[in-house]
């Protein structure tokens, strides 16, 4: 074989070996990429996904969705946020607003927060972030854990690669209580279930002390800034 034509022939194993990793690497985040990263964590119950926008409407209908957990933040002033919560309105679906920080360790009192809301939300729900990778992930495993009574190893599935969460640059620390109560199980001898686990989180995961029980989430969108203000300037007086 000439040298012309092993070259010809090492270009084209090149090119098919380029063409086939990154076939598969768009396979593996096919979800982020292409389908706004929606996915199903419980069929009929629990759906996850990445900011919604022009999907949700049909999503809401299709699936019957009855609760919506926004773990982004955002506010009226947030063009997202607005239609998000005018497509919740107009298909009289609850709202609920929980921020979580995607890089942050999550508190005893979001713990606590979320753990309760999961308990008592009307579903279907839909959960959903920025990217649906990571704080998404961590919800979809509380679900797991409180309501399908699946033990922390494996409602780890949750943060799955395939909805794009990559343990690093701090969500990984998303992972810690789930990680710290699996080894709390391990060292007491002790199974999981949903009232251990809250149990746990109230009094033994390593966080802020609470003197009581946080108040449960309370469906509805946040006030704009003009609202806010319109509410504390102080009413004059004759």
């Amino acid at each position: 074989m000439s040298k012309r034509n092993r070259l010809i022939r090492l270009t084209i194993i090149i090119a098919l070996v380029v063409v086939v990793g990154a076939a598969s690497v768009c396979w593996e985040f096919r979800r982020p990429w292409f389908e706004g990263n929606f996915g199903v964590v419980d069929r009929g119950r629990v759906l996850r996904s990445a900011q919604p926008t022009s999907q949700l409407g049909p999503w809401l209908h299709d699936y019957r969705i009855n609760s919506i957990l926004n773990l982004r933040g955002g506010s009226p002033a947030d063009w997202w946020y607005d239609a998000e919560v005018r497509s919740a309105s107009a298909s009289a679906v609850a709202y609920y607003d929980c921020p979580l920080s995607a890089t942050r360790r999550p508190s005893r009192r979001e713990l606590l927060v979320l753990i309760d809301f999961l308990k008592r939300c009307e579903y279907p729900l839909l959960i959903h972030c920025k990217s649906g990778a990571d704080r998404t992930g961590l919800v979809a495993a509380l679900y797991l854990m409180v309501c399908r009574g699946e033990p922390p190893e494996r409602a780890l599935r949750a943060f799955a690669l395939e909805y794009g969460h990559i343990p690093l640059f701090g969500t990984e620390r998303l992972h810690e209580p789930l990680d710290e109560y699996a080894a709390w199980l391990r060292a007491n001898r002790l199974r999981h279930t949903a009232l251990r686990f809250r149990d746990w989180v109230r009094n033994d995961y390593p966080a802020e002390i609470l003197p009581a029980d946080p108040p449960p989430l309370r469906p509805g969108p946040r006030a704009r800034r003009s609202e806010i203000a319109a509410a504390r300037k102080p009413v004059a007086t004759r």
